[in-house]
């Protein structure tokens, strides 16, 4: 079949995130495991080595978190395109060793969550889970500004005025949260730059959410892309 399902443990914390996991090579499956265990936070519920058996798994199990490799996809993302689409709720962690600008382009346009490297620790393992989980992205900062001063190059950066309807204008405090977020940075990491509480970042997320009729930070930086909210 492809899958090991992994038991659930009695005396776990409240909260706990609830993940599977998804590489063709068992020994990778295993570091993963291993970067996991000790963090009574997080919990596999399956493991998957096969594409094919990917949707299943998820449908199954329906985790928060879903780490899958572009190996075990073989370079082809229709099924998570087709699993954000069924399974808005999973967040998707991608591990990967590409680093060129124009895929990880298409994966963020696909809405996925977050992407791992794999010459990265292992022990950023559950940091990536908790943050992804969280509503975060998971990109490096390097990566995340490459990615969007390519975007503008290339000239995908262009006001869209299709819709007709001018979006209420951001304060000047959001506006330094959204250019915080393109960069890359965290609640917490937003929290210290700017002297405020997460809890006040996660205010002002929510309200340039609405104003800006987005659903999370994938698609806010696209916006903020496309409509120039951001210099790069």
């Amino acid at each position: 079949m492809g899958t090991l399902a992994r038991t659930k443990y009695r005396n776990e914390p409240m909260n706990v995130i609830e993940v599977v996991l998804a590489d063709n090579q068992p020994l990778t499956l295993c570091g993963l495991r291993s970067s996991i265990a000790d963090h009574s936070d997080i919990r596999i519920l399956a493991e998957c080595t096969e594409r094919e058996c990917l949707m299943e798994v998820v449908s199954t199990h329906a985790p928060q978190v879903l780490l899958v490799s572009t190996e075990l996809l073989r370079e082809e993302f229709d099924p998570l395109q087709a699993l954000k689409e069924d399974y808005p709720h999973t967040r998707v962690l991608l591990l990967t060793a590409r680093h060129d600008s124009a895929f990880l382009q298409h994966i963020l346009r696909l809405g996925i969550n977050g992407v791992f490297k794999r010459e990265r620790p292992v022990h950023h393992i559950p940091i990536a889970i908790r943050t992804v989980n969280r509503g975060e992205l998971w990109f490096e900062r390097a990566v995340t500004e490459g990615m969007l001063s390519d975007l503008l190059r290339n000239g995908n950066g262009k006001k869209d005025h299709a819709d007709g309807e001018k979006k209420p204008p951001v304060s000047a405090r959001e506006q330094e949260v959204i250019e915080l977020i393109c960069q890359g940075l965290r609640n917490k990491e937003i929290s210290e730059r700017l002297h405020i509480s997460e809890a006040t970042v996660s205010h002002h997320l929510t309200s340039i959410f609405r104003k800006l009729e987005v659903e999370d930070r994938v698609s806010l930086v696209l916006h903020a892309v496309r409509h120039h909210l951001v210099a790069l």
